[in-house]
């Protein structure tokens, strides 16, 4: 990826292998510049913050659906009753919270 490309990269239509290498790309490009002495440009920046964060909300979202899967897969296995004490603890904790 060369820097114009960089500087016209949109980040809501790539997967997150793009996302990952336009990453480091940039921080190429700021790593060069700071060893030159010189200043990183603003596009590079704001750019690489966008593409960071743009990483780091995905990767939770993933994290959040897997973690979501698991706790549905723990429900079905638990028995009637054991569901049924959960879902009173869970109650039990939520009407504390709102007092």
């Amino acid at each position: 990826m060369n820097a114009r490309q960089l500087q016209v990269f949109l980040i809501d239509e790539n997967m997150m292998e793009d996302l990952i290498l336009a990453k480091a790309a940039l921080s190429v490009i700021a790593n060069g510049c700071q060893e030159e002495g010189m200043e990183i440009p603003e596009w590079v920046v704001d750019k690489l913050t966008m593409v960071s964060s743009e990483i780091t909300n995905r990767n939770r979202a993933d994290l959040q659906k897997r973690l979501r899967m698991l706790k549905a897969q723990a429900m079905a296995d638990l028995t009637p009753g054991d569901r049924r004490r959960k879902r009173e603890q869970a109650i039990a904790e939520l009407e504390k919270k709102l007092g």
